[in-house]
Formats: C-alpha cells, structure tokens, sequence
C-alpha cells in the first residue's frame, strides 16, 4: 500500500530518533590503515562498547576501507542493541537539523521516495551508533598525497599504505544514536 506523502511525514515525526552525542567530538584516534575493514571496525567497536557502554549488534555494511582510501574519513554504522532515546525534537526538526529539509525553505523537500525508504526502515525497528571521523591531515593533501590508496583500491588491490602512511589519526567530529541510519546523507554528503 502506497502511503502519502501527508502520512509518510507523520510516522517520521513521531518515529524517528536522534541523539547527538557529543562527549566524544575531538577524540582522536590512531588506526592501522594497512588493515581490513572488518578489523578496524572491530578495534573501534571495542573502544565504543568500553566507553560508550553500548552492546553492538553487527558492523555490516560498512566500507571503512574505501572511504579511508577516497576520502581519508571514516563514516560507520554500528548496530546497537539500544534503543535511542525520546528526545525533545520531533521527527521533522531532525531531519531539518541533518539537512534534508532546506532551512529557507522548508516547503523544499529532497526526493520524496528517501522519506518512504525512511519509514521502511523505521518500521525494522533498529538503532544504530554512527561516527563520523576526518583525518588530522587537511583534504588536500590527503587527496594529493595518498591518492595511491585510491589508485590500488580501484585496481582492485588491497591497500598497502607506505610505511609513513600506515597509522593515521583521525578526529571524530559527529557521533549519534539514531533508528534510521541514513540520517546523515546531507549533513556529511561527500560522495
């Protein structure tokens, strides 16, 4: 059944959930770069867990290695067994706040058929604990200088890193518990 439009922004004002978290914005950490997606994501897991006091459920569906590679970030989903809390915006400020609504123009709304893919995923009923993290080092230089890594990915390699490439400190500079893992497309758009 085809919901409208009317509808669909009803379930996500009352369904969606976000909860920044940001006692951990400007924590740096130091990662092996030269290791495998699942083992990054595993090691940053575990740090999370212990601080964060939160059980995750999968890492699945993460591409740490390629946005490492590309971009010199990490933008990961962990899928937490907590559920987010009721906060005070409603559905419609949080989409707003994470740019899916134009602040000037809140009449202007993205491609109807994200709000519908929405609301199918608010239904699964999940939570997930996003980080966003950059590099210490500036865009240009990591698009300059380590363009290799994106060189080797494309190629189909596993990256290897130069020695003084490897370990890379990178910044958090967003965290979240949200139930709908998309939340963040415009906010941190960088495909």
């Amino acid at each position: 059944m085809k919901m409208n439009k009317i509808n669909i922004l009803r379930i996500i004002n009352s369904e969606l959930k976000y909860n920044p978290i940001n006692d951990f914005i400007g924590i740096e950490m130091s990662i092996d770069i030269s290791k495998k997606g699942e083992v990054i994501a595993e090691e940053i897991k575990l740090i999370i867990e212990e601080n964060l006091k939160v059980k995750v459920k999968s890492i699945k569906g993460n591409n740490i290695v390629g946005t490492i590679a590309k971009y010199g970030l990490i933008d990961i989903n962990y899928e937490i067994e907590e559920k987010p809390k009721s906060n005070e915006s409603n559905g419609i400020q949080i989409l707003r706040d994470n740019g899916w609504i134009d602040q000037e123009n809140s009449d202007e709304y993205h491609d109807e058929g994200f709000f519908e893919d929405i609301v199918v995923e608010l239904k699964e009923n999940k939570s997930y604990l996003k980080i966003f993290a950059n590099t210490t080092d500036d865009k240009k230089s990591w698009f300059k200088e380590k363009s290799y890594l994106l060189k080797q990915m494309m190629k189909g390699e596993r990256i290897k890193p130069l020695p003084k490439d490897r370990i890379q400190v990178f910044k958090i500079n967003d965290m979240c518990i949200t139930n709908y893992s998309g939340i963040w497309l415009w906010k941190h758009f960088y495909m």
